[in-house]
């Protein structure tokens, strides 16, 4: 009777053990620190990058327009363009040139009704849509449709990714009670979540993913903690240190006390926060070898600002921490990652800007400029680091 009493102790003992060591890690006080001034330090455009490549996507007879670029997300020599609004799904070649569709929409096989998001399957060189009711396309990087996986927990999602550890994790910011990140295994079943806060701070982040190095990193809109994601842990990896702007802990405190009383209040909050700039709209991260990089939005009267001048680039030199906060290059230039590898960044071409490419490129290169106009299909720039 002893030795059972024994052995109960024992097995709850580690139950409890592996209970703890499986819970996310939060603690920041050893995670590098990426101090910013965000007042304007403008670059230009030699300061940051060596040449500009144009890659206009084509619309191949209209039977490939773009609406709304959701996502660009570049892959060995493709382009996989997926807009939302449509939806659509399409792959260009790295010049734009297009190649085929992905899917469309439909109700017979490997046909969706709205997507959200896409990932690559890099292990097993899948490509993947999400359909925010919790169901997955699966297709060959060829667009040959394979599979299609209904997530009984996945409904509600906005964003997708791939682990490297072989989970997939949804992004899910709108229900209460339930975590925000949740990861699966590939039969669509549950296997854990994090990310507790408060869905007011969740609010509005649509690309709260990235890859960099072979793993994912995590952030959101009002925090300034970018953590590392994987099947084991939630893990800070760095954080952005604004001084007294963009953080105002004591606001982050009154709004998750407004949440867990269940009272409106806390989206309000929020919105009057990123107003008057107490809370930044980040919007997009991203990683190179070089460089971190951080998008901020301007947000006035219950509306995300859409004009070019209202957001900022955060650049932030690794080996020298000099960084860079701007919207345009001192040319005049608007960019804005879209897509991020070591060697180049992807920003759409604003039509404000075509009278500038001119005097910013090769003439082969400001040619394929000269053939657009404001109903072409969106073109990309791909700005290459120094």
């Amino acid at each position: 009777m002893k030795n059972k009493t024994l052995f109960q102790c024992i097995a709850v003992l580690f139950c409890g053990f592996l209970f703890y060591s499986c819970r996310p890690s939060t603690d920041t006080s050893d995670c590098p620190v990426l101090k910013v001034d965000l007042r304007e330090s403008t670059p230009s455009i030699k300061e940051l990058f060596s040449r500009i490549e144009v890659v206009p996507l084509e619309d191949h007879n209209d039977s490939c327009l773009v609406m709304r670029l959701t996502k660009v997300l570049p892959y060995k020599d493709k382009i996989y363009v997926v807009d939302r609004k449509i939806p659509a799904c399409y792959v260009f070649d790295k010049d734009g040139n297009f190649l085929y569709p992905i899917g469309k929409v439909g109700n017979g096989p490997g046909e969706y009704y709205q997507i959200e998001d896409c990932a690559i399957n890099e292990a097993k060189q899948e490509f993947m849509l999400l359909d925010c009711n919790g169901i997955w396309f699966v297709y060959d990087l060829s667009g040959k449709f394979l599979r299609k996986q209904i997530v009984p927990d996945g409904a509600a999602c906005q964003a997708v990714v791939f682990t490297e550890d072989g989970y997939i994790a949804h992004w899910i910011y709108t229900f209460k009670d339930r975590e925000a990140i949740r990861l699966f295994n590939e039969d669509g079943e549950y296997v854990k979540g994090y990310w507790h806060q408060p869905m007011q701070f969740n609010l509005m982040i649509s690309k709260p993913f990235y890859h960099y190095n072979g793993k994912v990193y995590f952030s959101t809109g009002c925090f300034p903690e970018v953590y590392e994601l994987s099947g084991d842990t939630l893990q800070a990896a760095y954080r952005w240190d604004f001084g007294d702007t963009g953080f105002n802990p004591e606001l982050i405190k009154k709004i998750g006390n407004e949440s867990e009383s269940g009272s409106d209040r806390g989206w309000l909050m929020v919105m009057e926060g990123w107003e008057d700039g107490s809370l930044l709209l980040q919007q997009n991260q991203y990683q190179t070898n070089k460089f971190y990089y951080l998008r901020w939005k301007g947000y006035k009267n219950g509306k995300i600002l859409e004009s070019n001048t209202w957001y900022r680039n955060v650049f932030y030199h690794k080996a020298s921490g000099r960084f860079f906060v701007f919207s345009k290059l001192k040319e005049g230039l608007t960019v804005s990652a879209e897509a991020m590898t070591d060697d180049y960044m992807l920003s759409v071409l604003h039509p404000g800007d075509f009278g500038l490419m001119k005097d910013l490129l090769s003439p082969e290169e400001y040619s394929k400029v000269a053939r657009l106009d404001e109903e072409s299909n969106p073109c990309l720039l791909r700005l290459y680091f120094k």
